[in-house]
This record gives C-alpha cells, structure tokens and sequence, in this order.
C-alpha cells in the first residue's frame, strides 16, 4: 500500500513535470517505466518479515533434549533433595539406570569390620582399589550391614560409622553406598540406629517411617532393590510383620527384578546356624513366602564372613506352629560376608549349597539386563571366586 502511494506521487510529480518542461517528456516517461517495473518485481517476491516466521525455532527444543540428557544421572540429579525418614520419598527420587535396555551393574559386599577404629580399612581400601578398575563401573554398591565393629555407645559407634564413611568415600561418593545395618552396629541399640541414620544421611531412597534410613527400596532399570533389617532392637534375628507388610504394601509387578538385602542370613551354612533368621523359623518362612512371590527374586546376605551359595526351593517346605510354608521357585540366598571381617570356614548345612564357604575377602558384581542376572565374585587380588546367571 505504501507502494502504491509513493507511485502515486512520483506519477503526479511527473505529470507536473512534463506540462512544466515539455523538453524531457520522453525521458520521465522512461523514469516512470522503471518505476513501476521495479515496483512488479518487489511485489513478485515474499516479505522478508513473513519468511523468518515460517522457519521453525529450533532453540528450545535443543534446550530440551539437553536437560533430558542431565536426567541419565539421577545421583547428580537429587544430590540437592532432601528425603524424610518419616515421609517416603517418591520412586521418581531414586536411582536408574542411564538407559532402559542397557546393563545395569552393582557391588555387593558386607561384614567390613576390623580393629582399624573399628573398620578393617586395609581390606575396604584393597577391595575398592579393584572395584575402581572395573569397566563398565558400577552405577551404586548395596551393603548389608556390619560395616564397623561397633560398641555400646552412641558416640563410639558414630565415630567408626564416620571413619569408615570417611574411606570409602575417598574411592566413591557418599551417594554411591546403599549401607545396611547388622547385628554390631546394633550393639548400641537403638542409638546405633540414630547413629547410621545421621552418618548415612545423603542416599536417596524410599524409607519405612521410623527405621532411621535402615528399611528402604530404590529402583534402577527395570529392578527394584529392598534393604531390610533384621537387627533392629527388640527384633533380635527376626525380620518383622512390620516390615513385611510394608515391602508388600510398596511391591511393583511392573519390575522384570527384585533384589533382598538384609544382613542376617534366612539360611545360614555354618557359623551362625542357630544365631541367624532361622532362630525364629515361622518369621524367616514368612519372609521367605513373601519374596518367593516376587518376579525373579534375588537374596543378599552377610553376618556369615565367607562366601556362599546356596538355592532354597520347594525342599524348605515345612511347616511351623500349625502355619504351612509352600515354596514354588528356586531362589539364591548369596553370603557376601567378606568385606574384611574375620574370616569363617565352618560349614554344617548343607543342603541345596552349591557354593560351600570360601574364606577369601571378597566382592560381587551383578549385571542386570533385559535377558537376566550375572553374579561375579571377585577375592580382593581379583581372581573369580564364583560366576552364575539367573
């Protein structure tokens, strides 16, 4: 339109022109041609404003797609968020694994106690020293429990708490542990609780109200990983009802996995038969026919300090105080007891064993993918121990 107008004018000042000087008519009427020729071939061509509309703003969604990229971490991701005892976090706030489809891998070892303030800190250093030479590395390590030698004393079991907090650290960070409690940090009671809840303050996970961070799960992949306690005080060798109504009422049958961690064995080979779960049989097999009706279930203990193996299937049936027990699947219960704890070699149940006690300090590394299970169990020279798929 502004065009136009501007023609119009030029046209005007022109017919001005020729009636004034007569003498150059042929020339302004040429002027005039270019003019309106010049003014086709703009109008033929589209406004510049409109073609930049057009292009699609790729800024933002290359934004997008990076803060998509910064949630493979979930650890960095939550290392700012704070988790409540008394209020679960919600499942979005635990590990995962970068990728679905991928391998997730993990440690396990337990029983870490020695007479270094209460660690056997030249274990635990050897022993991560060959965890850091792995490739792939692992995404976290589980620990079930006795990690330090522990005492009677709130404040002396803190102080070993915070040491061996202290070394491991130095190899991985604090977000890297998933610790479990056992019988010595129990020594101190229920201070002993509020001890490892205070020192073990920074993992994220999914906690039962009022167990000091020691009951908890977390997913990673397609696996969800419960940790119980089986010294809380007052629940001598006993995993509670409490407990097991909790890991019922926070099951998810959309997991391909589920991993059970807790430090006394269900079924101890050696030392502690008599002094593990199985002194209270009718609450071990309720807590064993409950993880028997969980999707390839997977069982991690310590308390035993040797390495053993052994698959508990329908064999176990019994009954008890009237209450009969049916097992339908063939689990592993795998001691990893050998995290620098005095070693054992006593060995009286044998039954369905298929690894017998090793006395070498050790560690697991598990491989989880979308076709199965692979356990590693590496001595701390990192020779294989042990190596079996579920």
């Amino acid at each position: 339109m502004i065009k136009r107008i501007i023609l119009l004018l030029l046209i005007l000042a022109l017919f001005a022109s020729l009636f004034g000087c007569t003498s150059n008519t042929q020339e302004k009427k040429a002027e005039v041609r270019s003019i309106e020729q010049q003014l086709a071939s703009s109008e033929s061509k589209p406004a510049e404003k409109n073609t930049a509309l057009s292009k699609p703003d790729v800024s933002n969604n290359t934004a997008v797609s990076s803060a998509s990229n910064s949630s493979e971490n979930p650890q960095a991701a939550l290392a700012n968020k704070t988790v409540s005892d008394s209020e679960p976090a919600q499942p979005k706030d635990t590990p995962k694994s970068a990728k679905p489809g991928e391998t997730l891998r993990f440690i396990v070892m337990a029983d870490s106690r020695g007479v270094d303030k209460g660690v056997n800190s030249k274990i635990v250093k050897q022993t991560l020293e060959q965890i850091k030479k792995l490739s792939p590395q692992p995404k976290f390590a589980v620990l079930p429990g006795d990690l330090v030698d522990g005492a009677a004393t709130y404040a002396e079991v803190k102080s070993m708490l915070q040491y061996f907090k202290k070394i491991t650290t130095a190899y991985y960070p604090s977000s890297f542990f998933f610790p479990g409690f056992g019988n010595h940090e129990a020594r101190a009671k229920l201070d002993g609780e509020k001890a490892f809840s205070e020192v073990f303050n920074d993992f994220k996970a999914n906690f039962m109200p009022n167990t000091n961070r020691t009951v908890y799960y977390f997913d990673s992949g397609n696996t969800r990983f419960y940790m119980l306690n089986s010294n809380h005080p007052g629940e001598t060798h006993t995993i509670s009802d409490k407990q097991l109504e909790w890991v019922k009422s926070n099951s998810d049958g959309s997991q391909k996995y589920n991993m059970f961690f807790f430090h006394e064995p269900a079924y101890p080979t050696g030392s502690h038969v008599g002094s593990a779960l199985d002194s209270n049989r009718l609450q071990r097999n309720k807590l064993w026919q409950l993880i028997d009706g969980f999707k390839s279930p997977m069982v991690f203990v310590g308390h035993e300090h040797n390495y053993t193996r052994r698959h508990i299937d329908s064999s176990f049936n019994e009954t008890v105080k009237g209450t009969s027990f049916k097992f339908t699947k063939s689990i592993y219960q795998v001691t990893v007891g050998s995290f620098g704890a005095p070693l054992y070699n006593k060995y009286t149940s044998t039954k369905n064993v298929d690894v017998p006690p090793v006395t070498q300090y050790h560690y697991s590394v598990v491989d989880i993918d979308d076709k199965g299970i692979k356990v590693t169990v590496y001595s701390v020279d990192g020779k294989i121990i042990d190596s079996f798929a579920q």
